[in-house]
């Protein structure tokens, strides 16, 4: 897979806020959950907001580690595989990306300038294009 740079700012910012994120990665998996909850409806397939909570926040901040340190990612195809097997897939991507910055900014406060947590979602859509570059829309059966 071919790696394509994250912009040296957004590197910088990762690795500034690594040691306030990391820590809290729990408390953001559960706000994180509560915000996905109030995105599903009764009459929705969806219901799978703590997995998909914890999937993405254990995915992110490992990332974004990898993304501060070394300026890369690792080989993310068995993540892949991973989501497609628990059907995590660009709904929850959405979802999650929609609503990573408020969380951010509700679990860490102050501590988290606004264009850091700019540069943690800009790192979540590098981390999703570069794990599922070819990626298409699955149809769903059923």
């Amino acid at each position: 897979m071919t790696q394509i740079a994250i912009a040296e700012d957004i590197r910088l910012r990762l690795a500034q806020s690594m040691p306030e994120v990391d820590p809290r990665r729990g408390a953001i998996a559960r706000k994180m959950q509560e915000r996905l909850q109030e995105f599903e409806t009764p009459d929705e397939d969806f219901g799978q907001a703590e997995v998909t909570a914890i999937l993405l926040v254990e995915l992110l901040v490992d990332c974004a580690s990898d993304l501060a340190a070394f300026g890369g990612l690792r080989d993310l195809d068995q993540v892949a595989r991973q989501h497609r097997r628990l059907d995590v897939d660009g709904r929850h991507y959405s979802r999650f990306g929609l609503v990573l910055a408020p969380v951010l900014r509700e679990v860490l406060g102050v501590r988290l300038p606004p264009k850091t947590a700019s540069a943690w979602c800009d790192a979540f859509w590098h981390i999703i294009r570069q794990m599922s570059p070819n990626e298409t829309v699955r149809p769903r059966y059923g």
